[in-house]
C-alpha cells in the first residue's frame, strides 16, 4: 500500500479509530512540537521561535508558536484539519460497544 493510499483511506476514515487516533493524532501533534521549530531556526532563521520557561528554579527552553511564520501557521492549521477529520470518520465508522470495548482495553493492566 502506497503513502498516498494510506493517506486516503485514513482521511476517508477507513482506517480503525485506535489507530486514527493514538498513531496518527498523536504522532501529528508531537511532529508539529519539534519539527516546526526546527523549519523556523533553518528555514526562515528565526532563531527567537523558542521561550524560556522557569519551573522551580530551573529554566526550560519550548517552542513559542506565537512567533513563528505565516506559513508555518498554515502548515499546522491544513495539517490539524486533515488529521481530526480523518479521526471524526473514523469514529464515525466504529461499530463496537462505547463503554466496554474501551474498559477491556484497559483490563489487563488493571491486573
Amino acid at each position: 500500500m502506497s503513502l498516498r493510499n494510506l493517506s486516503i483511506e485514513f482521511f476517508e476514515g477507513r482506517i480503525k479509530l485506535w489507530k486514527s487516533f493514538w498513531l496518527v493524532g498523536f504522532s501529528h501533534s508531537l511532529l508539529l512540537f519539534f519539527f516546526i521549530p526546527i523549519f523556523e531556526k533553518f528555514i526562515f532563521n528565526n532563531s527567537e521561535v523558542y521561550g524560556l520557561i522557569q519551573i522551580n528554579q530551573e529554566t526550560f527552553q519550548l517552542p513559542d508558536f506565537t512567533r513563528i511564520s505565516f506559513l508555518s501557521k498554515l502548515i499546522i492549521i491544513f495539517s490539524t484539519i486533515y488529521v481530526t477529520v480523518g479521526i471524526w470518520r473514523s469514529s464515525e465508522n466504529y461499530n463496537g460497544n462505547l463503554f466496554w470495548d474501551s474498559f477491556n482495553f484497559y483490563l489487563p493492566f488493571l491486573e
